[in-house]
């Protein structure tokens, strides 16, 4: 009786195992997939509690929604509208990605404000009180870059802030005054310490203005999304304030006002006439969330913000066109 029970034990073992191994095999994606399997519980975030080999290319997937927006591009730079594009897109669900020049590099400029808040937070991990913190702002910081877009409600000299309110009007109004005090309170290391430890890019003097691209500045929405490199609670709280940045010029356009974004925008103008603007972030589809990073240089914002405005919008329609009736 001994040997039947275990013997029938061994033959539901052997059976759940083949019925399992079938199961992932017809449900994993062609082609050397990565798979990401999160649990809930969050609105913003997915954390990420197993991961399998390396990603894989969504040309298969997405590969007429790539050719679509790279035709756009190209006739963008033909008609001199702009000098050149990047864009980088990754499906948040099961890891297919495409880029399109994603390897050129650009100038972060306001993106490099995220690194900031990322490292603020980092700091609370070990020392919460340091965002109830208050500083005083009495005369403007060394080095304010101006902005072509400017915050609604700038700081007032002569009031305290906390390092949380300051960090809020960083990220939601892109405020350089903001970023600059906070910048003064921190460590710069432990600033570079963020970039370092994600694989990206760290300014030094030497560096040129032209240094990051599509892909690499990805990775913090990427590691906020799955809460592997700050907790949950500190991931959520980033990724809520991000949902709340100002700029609608860009991502935010051509997609529907009840789908949030969690987004960064940034802005440069450069010597010879040549400005950039930037904007990256996830779209919280319902049920899909997607990553999209777009990063433009020419000699118009306005040309720019068209662009990025019209590669969001291709992506929106073409998720919608997927997952929108099921």
């Amino acid at each position: 009786m001994k040997k039947r029970i275990i013997f029938f034990g061994a033959f539901i073992f052997l059976i759940g195992g083949l019925i399992g191994y079938f199961v992932a095999t017809f449900n994993a994606p062609i082609g050397n997939a990565s798979l990401e399997f999160h649990s809930g519980g969050y609105k913003y975030i997915n954390p990420l509690y197993e991961c399998t080999n390396s990603e894989f290319s969504g040309e298969k997937e997405f590969g007429n929604l790539q050719s679509r927006i790279n035709d756009l591009i190209n006739n963008y730079i033909s008609g001199n509208e702009i000098v050149s594009a990047s864009v980088y897109f990754r499906d948040l669900n099961n890891g297919p990605w495409f880029g399109i020049n994603e390897k050129a590099n650009f100038s972060p400029s306001s993106l490099l404000k995220l690194p900031v808040l990322i490292a603020y937070f980092k700091e609370a991990e070990s020392d919460p009180t340091i965002l109830t913190r208050k500083i005083k702002y009495e005369t403007d910081p060394e080095g304010i870059i101006d902005q072509n877009y400017k915050p609604a409600n700038p700081l007032e000299k002569g009031k305290e802030y906390e390092i949380q309110d300051l960090v809020s009007r960083m990220i939601i109004e892109s405020d350089n005054v903001a970023l600059r005090i906070l910048e003064e309170n921190i460590p710069n290391e432990k600033i570079d310490k963020v970039t370092l430890d994600l694989g990206i890019p760290t300014a030094t003097a030497s560096t040129p203005e032209d240094y990051m691209n599509v892909k690499d500045y990805s990775s913090l929405f990427r590691v906020l999304f799955n809460a592997s490199y700050l907790t949950k609670d500190l991931s959520e709280k980033a990724l809520n304030i991000l949902t709340n940045v100002e700029f609608d010029r860009g991502l935010r356009t051509q997609v529907p006002k009840d789908i949030q974004i969690a987004h960064k925008f940034g802005e440069r103008e450069l010597p010879g006439n040549i400005s950039q603007l930037h904007d990256c972030g996830i779209v919280y589809y319902p049920g899909h969330p997607y990553l999209i990073c777009v990063m433009t240089r020419g000699r118009d914002f306005s040309y720019l913000e068209s662009v990025i405005q019209n590669i969001s919008g291709q992506i929106y329609k073409e998720v919608d066109l997927r997952y929108g009736k099921k």
